[in-house]
């Protein structure tokens, strides 16, 4: 069971991989870049509306260290509510993040003649949220908040928008996936960077 799940999701990736759009600013390999055009800029944002609902903004600010070679931090403010059947709730998830890119293919067309100017990249990054007990910790019982600490890990792919922006469709797995997780794997985020 828990492999079908992991095969229907390589079935969605590959279409992806070849058609989505997915984003990554990435100057040429011998640009040589000023310091206030190494800086870039971008995030995540969603909405979901209905029986949930659910409002995430995540903006980041990031800096190349290289031409492949990326790092940064972002922070996340997330409002979810579940008009459940039997225990409605809603709650507020907020916290920051540190992550290092490496973009491993630059141009995956490069040299096809289907002319993909798609990239590959690998992401490590490290995630501290700040979450309710009532909803995230056991016996779910008391009030206040505790922090939660991730570890994530991954890649996915960009799609260049013109010279310094780009969409990105990034896959990455929590190491410390447990209960107290708000969110389980594998976490897809479709994001924009300028």
């Amino acid at each position: 069971m828990k492999w079908r799940k992991y095969k229907i999701l390589f079935a969605f990736m590959i279409p992806a991989l070849l058609l989505a759009s997915a984003l990554f600013a990435q100057p040429g390999e011998d640009e040589e870049l000023s310091p206030k055009d190494r800086f870039f800029f971008g995030g995540n944002f969603s909405l979901m509306f209905g029986y949930i609902t659910n409002v995430e903004v995540s903006p980041l600010v990031g800096y190349y260290i290289a031409p492949r070679l990326a790092a940064g931090a972002g922070v996340r403010f997330e409002f979810y509510k579940d008009k459940g059947y039997y225990y409605p709730y809603q709650t507020t998830i907020y916290g920051g993040n540190i992550f290092t890119r490496y973009l491993l293919i630059k141009n995956l067309g490069e040299g096809m003649i289907i002319g993909l100017n798609t990239g590959i990249f690998a992401q490590v990054e490290y995630e501290l949220l700040s979450l309710e007990k009532e909803y995230f910790e056991p016996p779910y019982t008391e009030d206040g908040r505790f922090l939660d600490h991730a570890v994530l890990v991954g890649g996915g792919i960009t799609q260049p928008v013109g010279r310094r922006s780009a969409f990105l469709i990034t896959v990455l797995y929590n190491l410390n996936e447990g209960i107290r997780s708000p969110y389980s794997n594998p976490i897809i985020r479709v994001g924009f960077v300028f």
